[in-house]
């Protein structure tokens, strides 16, 4: 058996061969000794073979244990009847050859009865009588015998048989004439020997049918025949010399054959009588039959702890089992069933067995020897095995002879044609069947080949007819493969791939429905493939190329090329801008360039772009400046064509759909199905495509990086672009990050040998050098550059303005006023991001001298001068107050002697009498002071006071929010305001700077201007610088303002036409609303407003405000 060389005839047990023709049987069936240590001692067998020896012995003077002389083999519940048969033959006929009967006789004392009988010379008679070995015509059985008469009847044959030429002439006319004889003629017969007598009759349903069409006189010999056994079995039940043995099967019947049906019913009422009914093997037994029969020896110990370990596995797992299978009989069975599992024989004997054709232990036992040769040829060496399973039973064995294919295919696929479902779904020699496909998986685990485990478990029990076709449950399932090294995860898993849609893996002709099977008929998976292999693969390319646009996605990074159909893949130098102001991502076309070696090298096409440039593709290439703003995104050469197959298989699926007359023979399931298919595939291109893009290769300081894209989103909400964003987010400086300090700003960005640098060279530097950050937003600079000016000794020079921004004390050497420079009109001591713009009429010096030099700065000229005359008129105790104004602007003067106060409101260049004082002398103090207004006055007054008391400057708050949504940004400023007050204080703004952001900073900033500040227009100014650009970089357009709210308004609100379509459009716009008395936060605020109404919308800005701690009290 190991050595696969088991003949047919090891299993097919054949009567009339070992009485006959022993030559040509099987050794293992003609050699008594043979048979008997080879042949498990049933219930049945014993009690079989003890009836017989017991009546053998009665001719001996012993009493007979066992009285009845007819004996029918019922095989209703297994098989084995062939074989008890053949045991009763050697019994009779060579009981001298047997060593061991006492296992296979019910008292050991019988057995040895029955052999010292044989030695004193008892010898039992037999006859054998087979119908399908013979026909109705001639009933001679023993060829080889030339002594033996050419028999027509069974009584002529077993006359001859039993007491050769003198017992068939005691029957000759009975023979010839085909006449049965009576009970009578046969007690003569039976007289003729003193020696006991066995009759075996097999398959005698199959020989009345034959006898059934010879005609005898007025009647059939099947008549006559019929006639025979009833009297045949009337003279056993009256001997105790004579024993019967017969079988006989309604299964041996035709549907035509209704005469014969009812003969045999007859003969049932005369046999049920007077017989004993035995069972040659019982459903408990099986197993031990057929370890009996293919194990020399099997250890108990073994046995019992391979049950017992089991048992105790499927006790502790977390999945629902079979009904029984945690009961302790269930580890008796395991006991009892080993080296099998329960399983494995439960579906042979059970299932299977419902197959017209399939013997139960016979065919049993040909396929389980040929596991076991399969098994032993093929040992697992990645996991252990303790019992032979139901997948154990496999297809790969599929030699041309004898093989478990060629049993499949030759008997068990009568029933259910599963025959495409093995080829596509099980096995092929090249490994291509689905369920290889998915043990692959596994085994690159170092895990079994739970593919074929599953699917060849399900197979055999899709195989049985009418009720038991009913294939596995999944409690079935997991009791039939369960393994305890593995989880029972990885076998959910293996079924629903095998189940699912995956076309590598999906199984064709397998179902999971209410209970798992394969079905003849192939699931709407196998439609699929093959509209799918019949779509070009030109057209499939085509569509994986479009969905590549799709998944591009924007971002921070401009793309080449866009999901615009008619923009190129970049193939030459001029295809990538050399740009200074955004960060471009080139995509590379997968049919250009792939990576194979994981990324170590830079492809060559991609190294080419990286290093050069040119203005158009006719044009000469020359060096890229800006190398740190060209990125590339190329596609893994091992997932491209998976990839095309992805979008091969969605071109498959609608053109299905599209062919009406395929739709047409779909169910309404099968239809409904399609559709989702469709949808979750076309999620599956998306991110296939995403997964083949997975190698960046990006600018760093000693040339392209690569790393591998991790950032891929399944449910694809992520595009390829937000993927790189995710991937480089640590390069990535954006709204929110922080200014840079002045060791960073001069080593990364600053020129040495220059003293000025505008800031749109500043920004050029993030694209000169690689390893810099990628600038997603100028607001970082901006903010670095008011760091440098405030804590760093820099100063910054807005050209448009005309206005210097420096924060030193010191004097520049060139300065020439007579006074501080800080005092100078032209120059702000403080600067906030807000201040800084970027271009190149913006610079930033190394300090004030430099800026000096290269500006003019204005000196401070007074804007007006107050003079008291300094002698007093004591007739009209007044004195003069002279005015000076450069111009007819108004103002709020007020005198004061200490004791009096005067005040003259919209005083402009003039002089003013000041009498009626009290108590006024030559020699007191007068003072004048000329304010803007009586509010500023009233401000002074309150802060002069609050220090005359010993307090500072009144207290006040100052909160800048981060870029976010709207509502998001103007609550947290006026949360963080609240609470930095004190419990009893109300906070009030003064200030609010409002910086529009995101991707529509016109289109939002409009919506403010006109909605949500329309309250506060008198208020509220606008700054707002535009600049756009060519796709080469060069300034195309630029428009600023600075105004209120109202000329704002006004102005064109879409200037984007004046950049081309792959040129770069920067907006900084920023509202400014002043409050010339702080406005209370007291739930009607501005802050509180703007949060409400801007709640729900898009709209994304930045907050920064102030203003007074507490503007409760008196002030």
């Amino acid at each position: 058996m190991l050595r696969g060389e088991l003949a047919e005839d090891q299993f097919a047990a054949n009567l009339a061969s070992v009485a006959f023709d022993p030559e040509d049987a099987a050794p293992v069936y003609r050699d008594a000794d043979e048979f008997y240590a080879s042949t498990y001692p049933t219930d049945g067998l014993q009690t079989l073979l003890s009836t017989i020896t017991s009546r053998f012995l009665s001719t001996t003077g012993r009493e007979p244990e066992y009285s009845a002389g007819i004996l029918c083999l019922d095989t209703t519940f297994g098989g084995g009847k062939t074989h008890d048969m053949i045991a009763s033959y050697h019994l009779a006929s060579n009981p001298g050859e047997i060593t061991g009967l006492d296992r296979h006789v019910e008292d050991e004392g019988l057995a040895t009865a029955y052999e010292d009988a044989v030695e004193d010379g008892l010898s039992p008679r037999s006859a054998v009588f087979v119908g399908g070995y013979v026909d109705a015509r001639n009933a001679r059985s023993d060829t080889n015998d030339p002594d033996a008469p050419n028999t027509n009847t069974m009584w002529g044959e077993i006359a001859y048989q039993l007491y050769g030429n003198d017992g068939y002439e005691y029957l000759k006319e009975y023979d010839r004439n085909r006449d049965s004889p009576g009970e009578s003629t046969l007690q003569g017969l039976f007289d003729l020997s003193d020696d006991p007598a066995l009759i075996l009759i097999d398959e005698i349903a199959q020989y009345l049918e034959d006898a059934s069409g010879i005609e005898t006189g007025n009647t059939l010999l099947s008549t006559q025949t019929l006639s025979f056994m009833k009297s045949l079995l009337e003279t056993a039940s009256n001997r105790t010399d004579v024993t019967v043995v017969y079988s006989i099967a309604d299964t041996a019947f035709t549907d035509e054959a209704e005469t014969v049906r009812q003969e045999i019913k007859d003969l049932d009422s005369i046999e049920q009588r007077q017989q004993q009914t035995i069972t040659p093997t019982g459903d408990t037994e099986i197993s031990s039959v057929l370890r009996r029969r293919l194990f020399d020896d099997i250890e108990d110990d073994v046995a019992e702890s391979v049950a017992t370990s089991f048992y105790e596995f499927y006790r502790t797992i977390d999945r629902q089992l079979p009904p029984g299978v945690l009961d302790t009989e269930y580890r008796e069975k395991l006991e009892r069933n080993y080296p099998f599992h329960p399983t494995t024989i439960n579906t042979l004997t059970d299932k299977i067995d419902s197959i017209p054709g399939f013997q139960k232990t016979r065919d049993a036992l040909r396929l389980l020897a040929r596991a076991i040769y399969y098994l032993w040829n093929h040992k697992p060496t990645s996991y252990d095995r303790h019992l032979l399973r139901l997948y154990d039973l496999t297809p790969a064995d599929n030699e041309p002879d004898g093989s478990i294919r060629t049993k499949l295919s030759n008997t068990l696929f009568d029933a259910i044609d599963l025959d495409s479902a093995v080829s596509a779904d099980i096995y092929t020699d090249d490994e291509s069947a689905h369920a290889q496909q998915e043990d692959k998986r596994w085994s690159e685990k170092g895990l079994p080949p739970l593919g074929t485990h599953v699917a060849t478990s399900v197979l055999w029990n899709s195989l049985a007819v009418g009720e038991k076709a009913t294939g596995m449950t999944r409690a079935e399932l997991y009791a039939s493969v369960a393994h305890p090294e593995v989880s029972f995860d990885h076998y959910d898993n293996a079924l629903e791939n095998l189940t699912g849609s995956d076309h590598q893996v999906g199984c064709y002709y397998l179902y999971d429905e209410d209970r798992i099977k394969f079905k003849a008929q192939p699931r709407l998976l196998y439609i699929i493939d093959q509209y799918t292999q019949n779509t070009p693969r030109a057209q499939a390319r085509d569509r994986f190329e479009g969905r590549l646009r799709q998944e591009i996605g924007t971002g921070g990074f401009e793309t080449v090329p866009t999901a615009n159909p008619d923009s190129a893949f970049p193939e030459e130098p001029a295809d990538v801008p050399d740009s200074a102001t955004t960060p471009t991502l080139a995509i590379m076309h997968f049919d250009s360039v792939t990576v194979a070696d994981g990324g170590e090298k830079v492809p060559s096409k991609v190294q080419t772009l990286y290093d050069e440039t040119a203005s158009s593709h006719n044009a000469p290439t020359q060096s890229r400046t800006y190398k740190n703003y060209v990125l590339f995104l190329v596609p893994d050469h091992d997932l491209v064509e998976n990839g095309v197959e992805k979008a091969r298989r969605l071109e498959g699926l609608e053109r299905m759909r599209e062919d009406s007359d395929q739709i047409a023979q779909l169910t309404d399931e099968q239809f409904d199905e399609l559709g989702e298919r469709i949808d979750r595939h076309k999620g599956l291109l998306g991110e296939q495509v995403r997964n083949v893009y997975r190698h960046l290769y990006y600018p760093d300081k000693d040339g392209l990086e690569h790393v591998s894209i991790t950032a891929v989103d399944a449910n694809g909400d992520t595009t390829m672009v937000e993927a790189v964003e995710a991937t480089l987010d640590d390069r990535i400086l954006r709204d929110d990050d922080s200014a840079r300090g002045e060791v960073w700003f001069k080593s990364r960005l600053w020129q040495q040998t220059k003293s000025r640098m505008d800031t749109e060279q500043l920004a050029a530097q993030f694209a000169k050098k690689p390893g810099l950050p990628y600038l997603f937003s100028t607001k970082p600079l901006r903010k670095t550059v008011a760091r440098m000016v405030d804590e760093s000794g820099y100063a910054y020079w807005d050209g448009e303005r005309e206005q210097a921004y420096w924060t030193g004390d010191e004097e520049p050497d060139e300065w020439h006023c007579d006074h501080p420079i800080s005092e100078s009109p032209d120059v702000e001591t403080s600067i906030t991001s807000t201040d800084v713009k970027i271009g190149d009429e913006y610079a930033v010096f190394e300090g004030i001298d430099p800026l000096v030099d290269a500006t003019d700065l204005a000196c401070r000229e007074p804007e007006y001068r107050v003079s008291i005359e300094e002698t007093l008129d004591e007739d009209t105790e007044s004195f003069d107050v002279t005015v000076e104004t450069e111009s007819a602007t108004s103002g709020h003067l007020v005198v004061d002697t200490g004791n009096d106060t005067v005040v003259f409101s919209d005083i402009s260049a003039e002089t003013v009498t000041v009498s009626d004082f009290n108590d006024l002398t030559e020699g007191d103090v007068v003072m004048a002071a000329l304010y803007e207004s009586e509010a500023q006055e009233s401000e002074l007054a309150s802060e002069r006071q609050r220090v005359k008391d010993g307090g500072g400057p009144q207290p006040s708050w100052e909160e800048t929010s981060k870029t976010a949504a709207a509502k998001r940004a103007f609550g947290s400023v006026r949360d963080d305001a609240l609470a930095s007050a004190s419990d009893d204080a109300t906070p009030g703004i003064e200030t609010v700077e409002v910086e529009v952001a995101g991707d529509s900073v016109l289109d939002h900033g409009f919506f403010l201007a006109q909605r949500s500040l329309d309250d506060y227009a008198e208020q509220t100014t606008a700054s707002m610088d535009y600049r756009a650009k060519d796709g080469d970089g060069s300034t195309q357009f630029t428009a600023d303002f600075r105004g209120d709210l109202e000329d704002f308004r006004s102005i064109n609100q879409h200037p984007e036409s004046f950049s081309d379509n792959d040129g770069q459009r920067n907006v900084n716009l920023i509202f400014r609303v002043n409050f010339d008395v702080p406005e209370p936060l007291d739930g009607d605020d501005l802050l509180a407003s703007l949060r409400d109404e801007l709640d729900g919308t898009d709209i994304t800005v930045q907050v920064h405000a102030q203003g007074p701690a507490d503007v409760e009290g008196d002030t």
